[in-house]
């Protein structure tokens, strides 16, 4: 395993970034846009709502069937079977219209995202036990900078197009790469490899999550830095171009709020790792999110910049954060497995449920 890991370094934090763009791709796509589907499909809000709600409630449902195929498949099977999804999910939207079509494709692309991530967990703990904080940071930087990248450029690619299907569709093909980066850089190996003696000893340590009563403060905690990530990217832009910004502001106010993230998800698990207080950088994260609330309340357009740049603090600070919990636990991949599908399950189901809830009240009042 060391010699492995010596040797493909490199090559491995090249497959975990291929992977780790994609899985906000096909979720945040959809905030830009979220005004102009609503309109040229006559839905109402809480209806616009379900393309970000859907895919966060299968990443909680599915979660738990990583475990299942990663210990039947193998995880290099596993990421391919799921970019592939994910892949061919996005693709669809270019070319099958109407709302049905972005539920079922919203519905297969959390699906694929839900199994990619605590997959992606499994390889990083399996790789790189002691140093995961960086891999983690590696793996979020580049989520969200695929995040960043559809938020300012979906706008643009919707008003070069006319058309929102393809402006959806054109993230397929960052899928499409990581599947072939996946099957000709990722070696196989996996948990099946390790001794009977110490799979024994794993199974002997580390009992069902479920059981446990940490695991349960891990998802609520999980589930409100979600609430608020995909509250923001569903609800930012069309609040902001109701306050008088045109689809490119606010696809660019988003990106703002990416881009930030994008520092901190890789600047975080760094500073966590070199001053391991971790309970003091989580009050300063949500100290800025609190401000960063309080200034977007005013729907003022200087003040909304400079809010959109502290939101950022808490998008990525607070994901990292709860990505490194489970691996602080457990001594395994296996162990960081299971944790970071439960952690996830129920997370997701709870934090997913907010864009909708926004939504509903938003047509309400």
């Amino acid at each position: 395993m060391n010699k492995i890991y010596n040797k493909n370094t490199f090559m491995l934090l090249f497959v975990i970034a291929a992977i780790s763009v994609n899985l906000r791709l096909g979720i945040t796509s959809v905030g830009p846009l979220m005004d102009t589907i609503r309109t040229s499909l006559s839905l109402s809000n809480a209806q616009a709502s379900l393309l970000t709600t859907v895919p966060v409630l299968c990443m909680g449902i599915f979660a738990s069937l990583a475990t299942v195929l990663n210990k039947k498949y193998g995880s290099k099977f596993t990421l391919i079977l799921m970019l592939s999804v994910l892949g061919i999910a996005t693709a669809l939207r270019g070319f099958l219209p109407g709302f049905s079509t972005l539920l079922i494709t919203a519905f297969l692309i959390g699906l694929a995202i839900a199994v990619l991530g605590p997959t992606m967990s499994s390889v990083i703990k399996k790789y790189f036990p002691g140093h995961a904080a960086i891999a983690i940071g590696i793996s979020t930087f580049f989520m969200s900078m695929g995040s960043a990248a559809s938020a300012a450029l979906t706008g643009i690619f919707f008003e070069v197009s006319d058309s929102f299907m393809f402006a959806l569709a054109i993230w397929s093909a960052f899928a499409l790469f990581g599947v072939l980066v996946v099957a000709f850089v990722l070696k196989t190996g996996d948990n099946s490899k390790l001794p009977k003696q110490e799979v024994a000893t794993v199974k002997y340590k580390f009992p069902s999550p479920w059981k446990q009563i940490k695991p349960y403060l891990f998802m609520l905690f999980y589930a409100l830095q979600a609430a608020l990530y995909f509250s923001t990217i569903t609800w930012l832009v069309p609040m902001s171009v109701e306050n008088g910004m045109t689809m490119i502001q606010g696809g660019m106010l988003l990106s703002a709020v990416m881009s930030v993230q994008v520092i901190f998800n890789l600047l975080l698990p760094i500073m966590m790792e070199k001053y391991p207080a971790r309970r003091n950088w989580i009050y300063f994260i949500l100290a800025a999110g609190t401000a960063a609330t309080l200034l977007f309340w005013t729907g003022d357009h200087t003040l909304m910049w400079i809010a959109a740049f502290m939101m950022g603090i808490p998008l990525g600070g607070l994901y990292s954060a709860a990505l490194m919990l489970p691996l602080d636990e457990t001594l395994t991949a296996n162990g960081a497995n299971s944790w970071t599908a439960m952690m996830q399950t129920g997370g997701c189901i709870i934090g997913g449920l907010f864009p909708f809830v926004i939504g509903f009240i938003y047509d309400s009042t």
